[in-house]
């Protein structure tokens, strides 16, 4: 068996496994997939962090007040991090008894949120982000699964908002297969991950766990994995609906997946009992070890891709030496004969078996998505650029992070500089 084969079926044998995995687990539990009806509207504080957001706030505020939640049920916390724009003045004119507006001096992220817990009266607490729109339904879906005392957080469903452009639609196909797989990973009590747009915490949690690690530079992959040691449930709402927006520039999104990636690799090492296969449960004994397996079949099927084209282009080059580099020789001795010889040898090849199954795997999973998110829009386009592109994208943001790690390189994230996903300086908070 040679490399290409090698690489070939391991990667299909393995995509093929965690995908069967997840249909079962998706077709054995249809009847828990749909939103627990509440029986009470718990108070819910909304906290919102806020940094330079002058043209996105106001809108966000709005969209909040407006939601179908009893309105005596709920607070907005908006807290400005030290804005160096019209935030602070922008926030200011939503002030009210429902509407509470704090300033700090920048601390990042996590120091806003944690200033605001300090704030919070609700009995769960709602993180949400700036620049994120909520369907007026969606928190209404998801307080109903605080009935199991065990739940301390619950993730909302992340759609994209900007959705046209090249890298918008690939964008939007991840966030889209990213809702059908959160819910799968919640009917395995495998969710490592709470998105920072919109998720709902039990207040409680904090006074006995702490707030949000403030030197993490993704603290809500630490807050998922903290709440997983602890033996917690954390459940997801495939009905609710936020929509974020994503990096419009190539060099944005590069500085998003950057800090994404190399925080997942520094609290995978940090909370690494996770792994631990005696523990019994389908997060250490598939979910994060498929991650890592992702990534390690990725690089492979990169460098063996990389090789197979070298070497392609090694072998014309060495033809086009042979007629003293007269391209006119070569391409007139290529035939219709010999056109339709490569095109059958490509469709008959062991390989289209693994290509087809996989292209429909993902249809699926898009198709149920659609099914149960109520989405409107035509992702078609958007999941061709996806299956098309994705892997490359996703290959070269792993290489990047972890030259990160590897060289302890820094990263800038607001007005904190991060190294191996920790806080490299402090700034002084107001509290």
């Amino acid at each position: 068996m040679n490399l290409l084969s090698f690489s070939v079926y391991i990667t299909a044998y393995f995509g093929l496994f965690v995908s069967a995995f997840i249909l079962l687990t998706y077709f054995g539990n249809r009847n828990k997939i749909r939103d627990p009806v509440p029986k009470r509207f718990p108070f819910v504080s909304i906290i919102i962090p806020v940094f330079n957001e002058e043209n996105s706030i106001g809108q966000t505020i709005k969209s909040l007040l407006n939601i179908n939640y009893p309105k005596n049920k709920f607070e907005i916390i908006v807290v400005d991090d030290g804005s160096t724009d019209k935030t602070y003045e922008r926030i200011k004119k939503f002030e009210s008894s429902r509407v509470r507006i704090f300033t700090k001096e920048n601390g990042g992220c996590a120091n806003t949120v944690n200033f605001g817990l300090r704030k919070a009266k609700g009995e769960v607490i709602a993180r949400f982000d700036a620049d994120t729109i909520l369907d007026k339904n969606s928190l209404r879906k998801m307080v109903g699964y605080f009935e199991d005392k065990n739940t301390m957080a619950v993730t909302s469903s992340l759609n994209v908002l900007n959705h046209r452009g090249f890298m918008q639609r690939i964008q939007w196909a991840e966030y889209f297969m990213g809702i059908f797989l959160r819910k799968m990973f919640d009917l395995n009590k495998a969710i490592h991950i709470i998105p920072g747009p919109l998720s709902l915490y039990r207040a409680e949690y904090f006074a006995k766990h702490g707030g949000f690690d403030e030197d993490n530079i993704t603290e809500d992959t630490e807050m998922a994995m903290r709440m997983q040691s602890y033996g917690y449930t954390i459940k997801n709402s495939i009905g609710a609906m936020v929509y974020t927006i994503t990096p419009e520039s190539f060099s944005q999104l590069n500085k998003q997946r950057i800090r994404w990636y190399t925080g997942f690799m520094r609290n995978s090492w940090d909370y690494n009992h996770l792994f631990n296969v005696r523990r019994k449960n389908d997060l250490s004994m598939l979910i994060l070890p498929a991650s890592y397996i992702t990534i390690l079949l990725t690089f492979l099927s990169l460098f063996v891709l990389f090789y197979y084209n070298l070497q392609f282009v090694y072998d014309w080059f060495i033809q086009l030496s042979v007629t003293g580099f007269d391209v006119s020789s070569l391409i007139a001795n290529i035939t219709l004969k010999n056109i339709m010889e490569l095109v059958y040898d490509y469709a008959t090849s062991q390989y289209v078996f693994f290509l087809v199954a996989g292209v429909l795997l993902m249809a699926s999973f898009f198709v149920i998505t659609k099914y149960y998110s109520g989405e409107k829009r035509g992702v078609f386009s958007a999941f061709v650029l996806f299956t098309l592109f994705y892997f490359f994208f996703f290959a070269f943001w792993w290489v990047l992070s972890i030259f990160y790690i590897i060289t302890g390189k820094e990263i800038k994230w607001g007005k904190n500089s991060y190294v191996n996903g920790r806080m490299l300086k402090r700034h002084e908070h107001n509290t």
